[in-house]
Parts: structure tokens; sequence; C-alpha cells
């Protein structure tokens, strides 16, 4: 999980991701050599990735007076594909999947897996 106050810009962060393929996947019909039919899918109902993003950015709201806004600090990510994406930063420190090193993403994914086991 991330902590607040501990980037800074260049840094990278690491999102794990949980992917359902329920829908996705696709069923495989095969018949062997002596004629019997069987059937399997070509993925697992889950799948899981790590996407890595570099901190580049940020907007900070300075609210001087009484004034009625929403408006937020937002934190700027950089994905490998080029895009920057915005996130909100009262909602992302309450995230869990957030994380500063790839070894905790690792480790959050294999109790994501274990979890599925029981």
């Amino acid at each position: 999980m991330l902590t607040k106050g501990r980037l800074n810009i260049g840094d990278s962060v690491f999102v794990a991701d949980e992917i359902c393929n329920a829908f996705t996947k696709q069923k495989l019909k095969m018949v062997d050599a002596s004629g019997v039919e069987w059937y399997r899918y070509d993925r697992d109902n889950w799948s899981y990735t790590i996407t890595e993003a570099t901190f580049c950015g940020s907007v900070n709201v300075v609210i001087v007076g009484e004034v009625n806004t929403d408006a937020e600090n937002e934190l700027h990510f950089k994905y490998s594909d080029g895009n920057i994406y915005c996130e909100y930063e009262k909602e992302l420190y309450n995230v869990k999947d957030w994380f500063h090193t790839r070894e905790e993403a690792e480790a959050y994914i294999e109790k994501l897996k274990e979890a599925r086991r029981e």
C-alpha cells in the first residue's frame, strides 16, 4: 500500500490487478486419438498482472477563504504506454493494490491467489 508523503517525482509505483476471465475465456474442444471428446479452457478464471507507473507530477489545490468546491489534490502517473492518468490523493492512499515495490505487489498477488484456493 502506498504511504502518504513518500512519493517523489520519478518514483515508480506498482499496481496489482486481479482480472476475472469467466466471461472472456474460450472453451476448446479436443478429440484424442481414440475418438474421445474432451474440453478445456484457454485460460484460468482469474489472472493477475502488475503494472508499473511513474509518478510524474501533482496538482495541489489551495483554497483561500470560504468557498463551495469539491476540488481535490491530484497525483499524476505515467504508464508504459505513454499515457498520463490522474488519481485523486484522498482515494489513492486508501487503495490496497498500489505499492512502492514490485516485491510488495507480488506478495499481495500471492495473498489473492491463496484466498481463491480456499
